[in-house]
C-alpha cells in the first residue's frame, strides 16, 4: 500500500512538471529551441519567433496555443506548423520581409490573425481553412487570394495595400459585427460576399467590383470610394446608416430598390459618370443630410416622406430644383435647401469654402457631422490593431 501511494504521488508530481514543461512564454531563436515543443499537444503561454532567425522554422507536435504566436522584424524564410489546429489569442506576422511560405495546414480557429509587411507571402497556407476568427488585418503583403479564410462571422475584417490581391471571396460570411475596410489592394479587386446579410461599418475603396446580394440591414456607415466598378448593386438592404458614394469615376448605376431607412446622410458627390439617379424608389427616410453633386441629369426620389437635416443638390447639368422645392415647402425636407443647376463646379454640403447663402453653409454642417463620425469610429476600430 505505501509503494502504491509512493507510486501516485512521484506520477503526480511528474505529471506537475511536465504540465510546467509545456507553459510559459517560449522564445525561438533557432530550429533546437522547438525541441521544446515536441511532446506537448497544448502550449499555455505565448510563442515568439526571435528577430535573430534567418532560415525556417517547423512546430512540430503542438496542437494548441493558448496565447499568441508572433513574429516580428524576423528574416524567417518559412513557418510552418502542420499539426497546430488554434491559437487563442493572436497569430501575428510583422515585418517579416524575407518569409515567403506560411504553412498551417490544420489551423481552423485564431482569435485575431495579423499579418503586415510580408512582402514575398504570395498564398495562406490554411488547407483546412480557418473558420472561427475575431479580428482579420491584413496589409502590405503579395497575396494574390484569401484563399484558407472561410469565416461565417467576424468582428472586423480589414485589407489594404496588397497590389496584387484580385479576388476576395468569402462565401460563409453572413454578419460583421465591427468594421469592414478594403483599400488601395489590386486595382481588379473583385469583393464577393453572396450570404452577407447583415454589418456594422463597410467601406470599400480602390476595387472594381463590389458583390452584396443578401445585404440586409447596417447600422453604421456603407461606404463606396475612389472605386472603378460601372454598377454598384444591393438589392436586398432595406436599412442602413451613412451612405456614401464618392469619387467613383465610372460608376453608371447605383441600385437599391428595397433601402427605405438611412439613419444617417447619404451623400452622392464627384461621381462623373453618374447621370441618372433612379436607384432609391423606395426609399422614405433619411435622418441626416442629403448631398448630391456632379454631373447628374436626373434624380428621383419617389418615395422620400422626411429629411431631417439639410439637403443639398448642385450638377453641372440642368435636372429641376422645383420638385425640391415642393419638398420643401410641403417639410418633406426639414432642414435648410440648397438647390442648384447648371454649376461649373458644383460644391457638396461638407465644403466650407464655396456657397454665398445660410442654405449652403447649412447643409455643410449638417452633412459633415453624421460620416465624419462614422469614420471617426472605424479608425478608432482599426487602431487596435497596433496597439
Amino acid at each position: 500500500m505505501a509503494i502504491t501511494k509512493y507510486l501516485v504521488s512521484a506520477l503526480a508530481v511528474a505529471g506537475l512538471a511536465f504540465a510546467k514543461d509545456c507553459s510559459g512564454d517560449l522564445t525561438i531563436e533557432n530550429q533546437q529551441d522547438v525541441s521544446t515543443l515536441s511532446s506537448c499537444d497544448k502550449w499555455e503561454g505565448d510563442i515568439t519567433i526571435s528577430e535573430v532567425v534567418k532560415s525556417s522554422i517547423v512546430l512540430n507536435g503542438v496542437k494548441q496555443i493558448t496565447g499568441s504566436l508572433m513574429a516580428k522584424n524576423s528574416s524567417i524564410t518559412e513557418l510552418s506548423a502542420p499539426t497546430l489546429n488554434s491559437v487563442g489569442d493572436s497569430l501575428s506576422l510583422s515585418t517579416c520581409t524575407a518569409l515567403r511560405s506560411l504553412d498551417m495546414g490544420s489551423l481552423t480557429k485564431v482569435k485575431t490573425l495579423k499579418l503586415e509587411a510580408l512582402p514575398k507571402l504570395q498564398a495562406l497556407g490554411f488547407t483546412r481553412t480557418v473558420s472561427q476568427a475575431t479580428s482579420i488585418l491584413i496589409t502590405n503583403t503579395d497575396l494574390t487570394s484569401l484563399q484558407g479564410l472561410d469565416l461565417e462571422t467576424v468582428t472586423d475584417f480589414m485589407v489594404t495595400n496588397n497590389p496584387h490581391l484580385m479576388e476576395i471571396n468569402v462565401n460563409k460570411m453572413t454578419n460583421i459585427t465591427g468594421y469592414l475596410n478594403f483599400a488601395a489592394n489590386h486595382k481588379h479587386l473583385s469583393v464577393k460576399f453572396p450570404n452577407l446579410a447583415g454589418a456594422h461599418n463597410m467601406t470599400f475603396r480602390n476595387v472594381s467590383d463590389a458583390s452584396l446580394p443578401s445585404l440586409h440591414k447596417m447600422d453604421g456607415l456603407l461606404g463606396f470610394y475612389s472605386n472603378f466598378f460601372m454598377n454598384i448593386s444591393a438589392p436586398n438592404l432595406t436599412l442602413t446608416g451613412d451612405l456614401v458614394f464618392t469619387s467613383n469615376s465610372a460608376v453608371m448605376n447605383i441600385s437599391m430598390p428595397k433601402l427605405e431607412t438611412v439613419k444617417g446622410g447619404l451623400q452622392l458627390a464627384n461621381n462623373s459618370a453618374l447621370e441618372d439617379i433612379e436607384g432609391f424608389p423606395s426609399l422614405k427616410l433619411i435622418t441626416g443630410a442629403l448631398d448630391i453633386t456632379g454631373k447628374f441629369k436626373t434624380v428621383k426620389l419617389p418615395a422620400l416622406k422626411e429629411v431631417r437635416g439639410d439637403a443639398n443638390l448642385q450638377s453641372t447639368e440642368s435636372f429641376g430644383c422645383e420638385p425640391w422645392q415642393k419638398l420643401k415647402d410641403s417639410d418633406v425636407i426639414r432642414g435648410k435647401l440648397t438647390c442648384r443647376e447648371r454649376q461649373e463646379k458644383p460644391k457638396t454640403g461638407d465644403d466650407h469654402t464655396g456657397g454665398d447663402d445660410e442654405g449652403h453653409k447649412g447643409a455643410a454642417v449638417a452633412f459633415a457631422k453624421a460620416p465624419a463620425a462614422a469614420l471617426l469610429i472605424a479608425f478608432v476600430g482599426a487602431l487596435q490593431f497596433f496597439l
